[in-house]
């Protein structure tokens, strides 16, 4: 199921958000030097060269013909948003559209003053010049119509950035959410090949896009890994099968020749029973693999029924009790009086018993094996603990590959198939193994179906 926005996604798409929108930043900022910038500064060479005309008429004629030239050019060139005032020494006003002299300081240079309109206040920046004879000049424009272009400006900016930056990321997002849906389903598949269902494929949607192409590669790789270990399978499950009834045979004749042996001969005879023993050996090793083909192939499935949990575990730890006895170990069960679970009875056992078996098998004289079965979201679970030497990090996961014996237990009977086995019983249950350090010792858990889960799948 794909999430619809991910933590990895959420910051991916921050990234992408605050790097859009510092492309759009400098965007504007570019814009705003070539348009508003500009503007700004031909307004500047503008009050500059008009106050230069003023302050050339005040050298050439006084006071008379500063009031002239200004008079002229607002009779000339009536300009509403220009601001014009010639004031004397005590800065009383003589000509211009100002009626008194604006709080601003005496220093001569540019100012930004605000006068009163019709409308309201607003702003003007203006240039205070001293002329020959002493007078102010107070030249400039008003900045209504400048300011109000800056605005249109920002707004106009800021209606287009606004829904292009949503749009790239709405975009984005989509482009993202197909994206992760393809690795969704990639991931899925592998998580099914982990649990070892290799007929799963990528689902390909034939678009001959780049994920498309990766699809069918993995397909195809996955073909062939199927290929080769249903070929390994299946040459393991012949051998086991063809080998199992001439084996059979030679244990038959074996236990006719140690029955016509005169009993005289301890030496030969104790041979024949070894050799029966090994032959027994070989046998119980055919029958799991066989027995591993036929859960693997999910054959044991039409068999599923509703199962008393305890009463299985219980049946298994007492006829264990012996064996533990028999090596001087503490063999404990913690079961409750209901908890079922749909499966097959005769495999749970087995597997209850695999892992009993084991713990019982490498627990050291004086040790303690402790069985539970407890309820757990997943479904149930049977605990097998020991305190025996445990299984080293780095061989846990390969211990449920057949014939796969790790250093501690080459030494000990068996052919590297028990947990093999468990393993099995719990996937084709829908469940899981789990070792884990039980310090010292092993914590194997197996965990199954109980019976309502089982029967809403």
């Amino acid at each position: 199921m794909i999430r619809f926005l991910p933590p990895g996604t959420l910051r991916q798409a921050v990234v992408y958000a605050a790097a859009l929108f510092l492309m759009l930043f400098g965007l504007g900022a570019w814009i705003w030097s070539i348009t508003a910038g500009r503007v700004d500064a031909q307004l500047t060479q503008l009050i500059e060269a008009e106050s230069y005309a003023v302050l050339v008429a005040a050298r050439e004629g006084g006071t008379e013909r500063t009031v002239e030239e200004i008079a002229r050019r607002f009779n000339q060139k009536p300009i509403i948003d220009q601001i014009a005032l010639l004031a004397d020494g005590d800065l009383r006003p003589l000509a211009g559209n100002m009626n008194a002299w604006p709080a601003l300081a005496d220093a001569p240079g540019w100012h930004t003053i605000t006068i009163m309109r019709e409308p309201g206040p607003s702003e003007a920046r203006v240039l205070h010049r001293v002329l020959p004879d002493g007078s102010h000049l107070l030249y400039g424009y008003d900045l209504t119509d400048f300011l109000a272009g800056r605005k249109s400006f920002v707004v106009a900016f800021m209606g287009v950035s606004i829904p292009l930056l949503v749009t790239v990321l709405l975009l984005g997002f989509i482009i993202r959410r197909s994206l992760l849906g393809q690795i969704d389903a990639i991931n899925e598949t592998a998580r099914a090949i982990v649990h070892g269902n290799l007929k799963e494929r990528v689902p390909e949607r034939g678009d001959n896009t780049e994920l498309d192409l990766l699809s069918s590669t993995i397909n195809r790789m996955l073909e062939h890994t199927e290929q080769l270990v249903g070929g390994i399978t299946n040459v393991s499950n012949s051998i086991a099968h063809d080998l199992r009834t001439p084996l059979a045979e030679a244990r038959t004749r074996f236990e006719g020749l140690l029955a016509r042996w005169p009993s005289s001969d301890d030496a030969v005879k104790r041979e024949i029973e070894a050799g029966i023993a090994d032959i027994d050996k070989l046998i119980k090793t055919f029958n799991a693999l066989m027995r591993l083909a036929q859960i693997e192939t999910g054959a044991r499935q039409s068999g599923f029924r509703a199962v008393a949990l305890p009463d299985v575990v219980s049946e298994t730890v007492e006829f264990y009790q012996h064996v533990a006895e028999q090596k001087g170990l503490d063999l404990t069960a913690e079961i409750p009086e209901h908890l079922g679970v749909t499966g097959d009875p005769s495999l749970i056992a087995q597997a209850v018993a695999n892992l009993i078996d084991n713990a019982i098998k490498y627990t050291p004289r004086g040790g303690r094996v402790d069985v539970a079965v407890r309820s757990v979201d997943e479904g149930a679970a049977v605990f097998v603990n020991d305190n025996g030497p445990g299984i080293p990090d780095v061989d846990k996961p390969k211990v449920t590959t057949r014939f796969y014996r790790g250093d501690p237990a080459r030494g000990a009977g068996g052919a590297g198939l028990g947990l093999s086995l468990v393993a099995a019983v719990a996937a084709l249950h829908g469940g899981s193994l789990t070792l884990t350090n039980n310090h010292p010792g092993l914590r194997a858990r197996l965990t199954l179906h109980t019976a309502d889960q089982g029967q809403a799948a």
